[in-house]
C-alpha cells in the first residue's frame, strides 16, 4: 500500500485545507471591504437578498448534490449520467427561478436584480453540479483551484465595477459579483464549452428518480439549516433591522462560517470516501475514518476557539470598525465558535443516516430545529437582542445532534 493510498483521508484534507484558508480568506476580506465601499445599510440589503438566494440555490441544487455524490461512481456510462444531470439541473433551474422572481418581487426588487438574480441562479447550479461531480470523483487540486477562482470573482469584480463604473448601485454591483463568479467557475470546469441541454420534464431518465427520493429530502435540510444561512437572519432583519443585521452577519461570517469553511474538507473528502467504505462493505475503514475525522474536527477546533478569543478585538473593533458596539459583538464570537463546532460534528456523524439512506428523517429532524429557532428568535431577540439569536443557535446545534445521534443509533446498523 502506497503512502498516499494509505493517508487518503489527511492527503486530500491537506489540499482541501490549503485551498479553503485560501477562500475563506477571500471571503472574509470581501466583508469589511464591502463595507466600507457600500456602506452597512447597502451591506444589510445585500445580505438579506443573499440569505434568500442562498437558501433558493440550496434547495434546488441540494437533491443533485447528494445524488452525484451518492450515486456517480456506481453509473460506469459516465456521459450519459453527466447528460442526466445537466437535464436535471435545467429542470430545476426553471422551477427554482420562478419561486425566486417571486420572492424577490415581494422584496421589491427591480427588474435589473431579478434578471442578475435568476441568471446568478443558472450559472450556479450547472457550477455546482460540475464541481461536485470532482469531488465524488476525489479530485481535490480541480475542486479547490476552481473555489478559489470563483471566491475571487465575487471580491474583484464588485470592487472593480465600484472603481471603474461607481453610477452602478450597490445591490447591482454586489450581485454583479456572484454572477461573474459563477458564470467564470462554470466555464472553467467546463474548459470553457457551453453545454445547454433542452427542457425535457418527461423524458425516460434512469437516475432523475433515485435522485430525487434520496436527494430532495436534502434540499429541503439544505434550505433550512444554519450552516446554509438561517430563517435567524429573517427574525433579525424584523425585530432589529438591516443595520445591525448586517453586523451580526459580519461577525457570524468570520467566526461561524469560517470555522465551517475549514471543516468542509471533512465533509468534501469524508463524505465520497464513506459512501465507497460502505458500497464495498469495508465497514472496519468507515469506523475508522469516521473516528479519526472527529479527532481531527476538535483539534482544529480547540485551534481556532483560542485565536478567536484572543483575536476578539482585533477582530469586532480594527478589522470590521465596529468599536461602538464591541463589547457587545464581541460577546458573540463564543456562542457562534461553539454552535459552528456543533453544527459540523452533527453532519459528520449524520452521514450514517445518509447511506441509510433515511433523508427524510433527517429533514424532519431539521424542521423541528427550525421550528424552534423561529419562535425561540420571536421571543428572545426583541428583548435580548443579537445575543439571544447566537445562544439559539448553539441550542438548536445541540438538539440537531441529539437528534442525530437517536436516529443513528436507530437505524444505522454497521
Amino acid at each position: 500500500m502506497s503512502f498516499k493510498t494509505k493517508y487518503k483521508l489527511e492527503f486530500n484534507f491537506i489540499i482541501y485545507l490549503i485551498g479553503k484558508v485560501i477562500s475563506a480568506g477571500v471571503m472574509i476580506g470581501s466583508i469589511p471591504l464591502f463595507i466600507k465601499y457600500f456602506g452597512i445599510q447597502e451591506y444589510g440589503d445585500f445580505v438579506l437578498y443573499y440569505t434568500t438566494f442562498l437558501m433558493l440555490f440550496a434547495g434546488s441544487s441540494g437533491w443533485i448534490v447528494q445524488g452525484i455524490l451518492r450515486f456517480y461512481t456506481l453509473e460506469k456510462n459516465k456521459e450519459k449520467i453527466r447528460s442526466e444531470i445537466n437535464q436535471m439541473v435545467l429542470n430545476s433551474f426553471v422551477i427554482s427561478a420562478l419561486i425566486l422572481i417571486g420572492v424577490f418581487s415581494y422584496y421589491d426588487a427591480d427588474i435589473t436584480l431579478l434578471i442578475i438574480a435568476v441568471c446568478s441562479l443558472f450559472f450556479s447550479l450547472f457550477y455546482t453540479s460540475k464541481i461536485t461531480i470532482e469531488q465524488a470523483l476525489l479530485k481535490s487540486k480541480n475542486y479547490i483551484i476552481t473555489d478559489i477562482i470563483r471566491v475571487s470573482i465575487f471580491l474583484i469584480v464588485p470592487l472593480s465595477l465600484k472603481y471603474f463604473i461607481p453610477s452602478i448601485s450597490a445591490i447591482h454591483t454586489l450581485f454583479l459579483g456572484v454572477l461573474f463568479s459563477y458564470v467564470l467557475g462554470s466555464l472553467w470546469l467546463s474548459k470553457f464549452r457551453i453545454i445547454i441541454p433542452t427542457i425535457r420534464f418527461r423524458g425516460k431518465t434512469r437516475w432523475r428518480k433515485i435522485f430525487l427520493k434520496y436527494g430532495l429530502p436534502l434540499s429541503l435540510w439544505m434550505v433550512f439549516s444554519p450552516t446554509t444561512n438561517g430563517v435567524d437572519r429573517y427574525v433579525i432583519e424584523y425585530s432589529l433591522g438591516t443595520i445591525m443585521l448586517a453586523k451580526y452577519t459580519a461577525v457570524f461570517d468570520i467566526i461561524f462560517k469560517v470555522f465551517s469553511s475549514i471543516a468542509i474538507p471533512f465533509n468534501n473528502i469524508v463524505q465520497p470516501m464513506l459512501i465507497q467504505n460502505y458500497n464495498e462493505k469495508n465497514y472496519s475503514e468507515y469506523k475508522k475514518t469516521v473516528n479519526k475525522s472527529l479527532l481531527y474536527l476538535t483539534i482544529i477546533f480547540l485551534v481556532f476557539i483560542s485565536g478567536a478569543i484572543l483575536l476578539q478585538d482585533f477582530i469586532i473593533c480594527k478589522y470590521l470598525g465596529f468599536c461602538e458596539q464591541s463589547a457587545m459583538l464581541s460577546k458573540l464570537i463564543i456562542p457562534f465558535a461553539f454552535s459552528s463546532y456543533i453544527w459540523q460534528i452533527a453532519i459528520l456523524i449524520q452521514k450514517n443516516l445518509e447511506v441509510s439512506n433515511k433523508t427524510i428523517e433527517m429533514t424532519i429532524y431539521m424542521i423541528v430545529v427550525v421550528i424552534a429557532i423561529v419562535i425561540l428568535g420571536i421571543i428572545f431577540v426583541p428583548l435580548y437582542g443579537l445575543i439571544a439569536s447566537a445562544y439559539i443557535s448553539v441550542f438548536a446545534a445541540c438538539v440537531y445532534l441529539l437528534l442525530i445521534i437517536y436516529g443513528t443509533k436507530k437505524h444505522f446498523k454497521l
